[in-house]
């Protein structure tokens, strides 16, 4: 019995551990899906009642030219975001975990981009491509390769590779620290025994770097890739969606029809749609996870 009492103090001591948790969980997680599920069913709107309406929303979604322009624009800004963080990360990785002088300034030089605040980081480019005064026009103009200022945030050609470039430069040092602390575990005896076989560098990167670092690989591009999806700052900042909806994503889709168009309800049916993809790479990292632990 003594032992008996002496397990459920050890039950109870455990439940009272995770119950904030469990708490947190409930109040600011499920609590506001269950809302956000309901009011993407009725038509509600910003201080206005709400009347069940079924799947109109999605319909209605599914119709508006807009959100399937946001759909295709969201795909295009994640997939070439995350391809470039993740070529320029390793980039910046593999010099970073080279014998190059002042490595430690280098490194902390890394973290700047991710370090300053997003708001900040937007203001700074937007005046770097603005077209009175701005860096890139100023120093283009100066060597003669253009007569006029480029339009790039105003230009719908350019507008999106601009957020592009400047989601790049912000979330590339993510990647760089994340392989960097993979390249770092990786026996100097590999290469050596690699080099006297005869491999090249090409070959030691593809035979022993790749698969070393594999899973930091895979981990923070879905992570990136989850980050990238649901940007939000950069884009509206730089660009607000525009110009003429051409760097219109999901998620300031869902901020102008919500918060500027008030029509809340069809805002939040924008973000459920775009739920099952962002869970499937969640279920995938967790995998993951679960899988490193087990090894």
């Amino acid at each position: 019995m003594r032992a008996l009492s002496r397990e459920r103090k050890k039950e109870l001591l455990a439940y009272c551990l995770i119950a904030p948790v469990i708490i947190y969980l409930i109040v600011f997680m499920l609590f506001p899906f269950i809302w956000a599920l309901w009011t993407s069913v009725t038509n509600r709107t910003i201080g206005g009642n709400a009347d069940f309406v079924g799947i109109d929303n999605f319909v209605t979604l599914v119709r508006d030219r807009v959100f399937r322009q946001s759909v295709w624009n969201t795909i295009v800004y994640t997939l070439f975001a995350v391809l470039g963080k993740v070529v320029l990360g390793m980039i910046m990785a593999l010099v970073l975990n080279a014998q190059i002088p002042l490595k430690n300034l280098s490194r902390v030089l890394l973290f700047i981009p991710w370090t300053i605040p997003t708001l900040v980081s937007a203001l700074t480019w937007r005046w770097m491509y603005s077209d009175v005064g701005g860096f890139f026009n100023y120093i283009l103009m100066s060597l003669n390769i253009v007569n006029a200022p480029v339009p790039w945030l105003y230009d719908p050609k350019l507008a999106m590779v601009s957020i592009i470039v400047a989601n790049i430069w912000r979330g590339a040092p993510f990647i760089a620290i994340s392989l960097l602390a993979g390249l770092q575990s990786i026996p100097e005896d590999y290469y050596e025994a690699a080099q006297i076989d005869g491999a090249n560098a090409i070959i030691r990167f593809l035979h022993i770097t790749i698969p070393s670092i594999k899973d930091v690989l895979i981990l923070s591009t879905l992570i990136t890739t989850i980050w990238t999806f649901n940007d939000f700052e950069i884009v509206w900042l730089l660009t607000g969606g525009g110009p003429g909806n051409a760097t219109q994503i999901l998620s300031t889709y869902g901020y102008t029809v919500g918060f500027m168009n008030l029509n809340l309800s069809k805002a939040i049916s924008s973000s459920m749609i775009a739920m099952p993809f962002l869970l499937i790479l969640v279920t995938i990292i967790t995998n993951r996870f679960k899988k490193s632990e087990v090894d």
